[in-house]
């Protein structure tokens, strides 16, 4: 029987190669060819031994921004699994949700059944479970994937670039984060996030950049975008972005090339993306009175910052934690990358083979470098 080559985490700064057994497909599951899966800043910091609360134990195969084609399907799979897009058969390509489906019982289940990511009873997330709950393969940085039953699976059209199609799962992140700035949702009142309002995203990393897109998508006025490198700041205009902010100028000079343009009072929504502590205290300072601020940059804890609540309370300010996003939304993205004319696949700045996953880690996160990705 063929081998499996896959990464496998085995300790902090440490991955192996590895060769596994192709299993055998069973009724209820499916077998996935790996056609390319991006890297994320999260399986960075799991590699450094900076995320365990979200690290499962070692050792694992990382990697959960998986495209694939299915290469073999159990004759139950499309009762099993859940299947976006039509009856799954093999041949077809699809996007991959890192989650299991919630288990549908516990409190958050019942209670917040808009929020599966809070399900404690997941069975598994492709990419962050350990080899040692099962043999079988779990993670992207591989040349096969094992699909189990209650996995959620969005058929994509052949013809999608695979550079677009690898930022599927990082556009649901930036979708959500956009999505988190409509609530109230009354944009007659001036209240949240709509068509026509204006918005600064803070760090044009590859998920402030795919914000930048979603932002521009979406109907957004005024799209500002603020970074410390100005070859970001050159990918966010061509993605969207009216107006740059070098992150290295003094705040209040900031501040006022904000004002100027904001009807002296600020925006209307401010999201933070750059995942530095620093970054959520200035959009708390930049955002208009009675605006609202998401945070989705800070998903690893990275220390504390000032911030005066006084500010907080004056402003009547809305903040929104965003975590992760249903599955479900991946349908969004899928139709928003079918018909954004945003060059978003140039993001991807770098396609390496599977043999290269150190090298991709290493890229990743560090000047002039967008989304890495691999294609085993």
């Amino acid at each position: 029987m063929a081998k499996n080559r896959a990464w496998v985490m085995v300790e902090p700064q440490k991955v192996v190669m590895q060769e596994f057994e192709i299993p055998e497909v069973a009724e209820d599951g499916a077998l996935l060819k790996v056609e390319v899966c991006g890297i994320c800043g999260t399986d960075k910091h799991m590699y450094f031994g900076q995320l365990p609360m979200a690290t499962p134990p070692y050792p694992f195969v990382a990697g959960h921004e998986i495209i694939g084609t299915i290469v073999e399907l159990g004759k139950k799979a499309n009762e099993s699994m859940a299947v976006f897009g039509g009856i799954l058969e093999e041949g077809d390509r699809v996007a991959l949700a890192p989650g299991s489906l919630p288990c549908g019982k516990c409190w958050h289940c019942l209670h917040m059944p808009d929020r599966p990511v809070f399900c404690p009873n997941r069975s598994f997330v492709y990419g962050m479970t350990s080899l040692k709950k099962n043999p079988k393969v779990w993670g992207g940085y591989s040349e096969y994937i094992y699909l189990f039953p209650k996995s959620q699976v969005f058929k994509i059209s052949k013809s999608m670039a695979m550079k677009k199609a690898a930022l599927i799962e990082p556009m649901a992140t930036a979708l959500r984060a956009v999505e988190r700035a409509y609530s109230p949702g009354e944009p007659e009142m001036r209240r949240g996030y709509g068509v026509g309002r204006s918005a600064m995203v803070f760090g044009a990393g590859p998920i402030g950049l795919m914000i930048v897109a979603a932002l521009r998508y979406s109907g957004a006025g005024l799209i500002i975008v603020q970074d410390l490198l100005p070859k970001r700041l050159e990918m966010a205009k061509k993605l969207g972005a009216d107006i740059t902010i070098d992150g290295n100028l003094p705040l209040e000079d900031r501040l006022k090339q904000v004002k100027d343009v904001t009807d002296k009072v600020g925006p209307d929504v401010t999201i933070e993306a750059a995942g530095a502590p620093l970054a959520f205290k200035e959009a708390i300072d930049f955002v208009r009175r009675g605006g609202k601020l998401i945070e989705v940059g800070n998903f690893t804890n990275n220390g504390p910052t000032e911030i005066i609540p006084f500010f907080i309370c004056n402003k009547d300010l809305d903040i929104h934690g965003s975590w992760g996003y249903p599955s479900v939304i991946f349908r969004d993205v899928i139709a928003m990358l079918e018909q954004t004319n945003s060059p978003v696949e140039d993001v991807v700045t770098h396609v390496l083979p599977l043999q290269e996953l150190p090298r991709g880690l290493e890229l990743t996160g560090t000047k002039d470098v967008g989304k890495v990705a691999l294609a085993p």
